[in-house]
């Protein structure tokens, strides 16, 4: 059923991401032929070229907002509001709708982090090449540079060049998760108030983020309190005490992605007001 519930999820929004996406593509593609104008014509066109980069950075931050914003409007809507008393009488658990918006949601949240490096790559590309009228030589000259300072990262750590970015990746992917975690936590707080939902929702995410500082500042505290300070400089190498870091990031990542979709969970199956 769940598989069921994020395919749905994905025909009922592709419609908005996917041309918001396209636009994005196009706009950065249009730019990058600016950019790669000579001088010259450039000055001929430098009103049309300001104007068009603007409408590229405008419709990155719309992409990004995008993405935020369905992230709040379909959980809200769909489950906390009118389209709750239809979504709540499908075959399915609290539990199973929960994940399907937060994976749907993270799906999307990503695909928009790499389109928006991409369209940044293309728009870049051209002054990547600029100064050599041989393209060629000068790609040849920027992927020399690539693989010497690949090569030399790769001398110097190793293994590790390849395992801490895969580790900030999963990381990456676990705050996105538990950054939607978090906000349904906070607006399924806010639907037990029968008026200003909002209002107590924005408050719950106020709280939370206290809540979560004192905590911080606690284990903090105990640490030191213990002698178990983190200082590892006495027995493990400096990537040892990354991983360790990185590790115990991902782990505090996870427990809080538990605390609120059992928040949610707890919510949605127990106390849902759709009023």
């Amino acid at each position: 059923m769940l598989s069921k519930l994020i395919g749905y999820e994905f025909k009922s929004t592709r419609r908005i991401f996917l041309p918001a996406f396209g636009v994005l593509i196009l706009l950065s593609l249009a730019n990058s032929i600016f950019i790669a104008l000579p001088e010259s014509a450039l000055d001929h066109v430098s009103a049309p070229f300001g104007v068009l980069m603007t409408v590229y950075v405008f419709a990155m931050f719309a992409v990004c907002v995008l993405a935020f914003a369905y992230m709040i409007n379909r959980f809200y809507k769909n489950l906390l509001g009118d389209e709750g008393y239809l979504m709540f009488t499908l075959p399915a658990r609290p539990s199973q709708l929960i994940w399907a918006k937060c994976i749907t949601s993270t799906i999307w949240m990503v695909v928009t982090i790499i389109l928006c490096c991409i369209s940044l790559f293309l728009l870049l590309t051209p002054a990547l090449i600029a100064g050599s009228f041989d393209s060629d030589i000068a790609f040849s000259d920027f992927w020399q540079m690539v693989q010497y300072i690949f090569s030399e990262l790769l001398r110097e750590y190793g293994a590790n060049l390849f395992l801490v970015p895969l580790e900030l990746i999963v990381i990456g992917i676990a705050g996105i998760i538990n950054f939607c975690m978090h906000i349904y936590a906070c607006l399924s707080l806010g639907s037990l108030a029968n008026k200003h939902r909002l209002g107590f929702a924005f408050l719950a995410y106020l709280g939370f983020g206290v809540a979560q500082e004192i905590l911080l500042v606690v284990c903090s505290w105990i640490f030191d309190l213990t002698g178990l300070n983190l200082d590892f400089n006495l027995t493990l190498n400096t990537a040892a005490q990354m991983h360790i870091a990185l590790l115990g990031w991902l782990l505090f990542t996870i427990v809080c992605i538990a605390v609120n979709f059992v928040i949610t969970n707890y919510i949605l199956s127990r106390h849902l007001n759709l009023q």
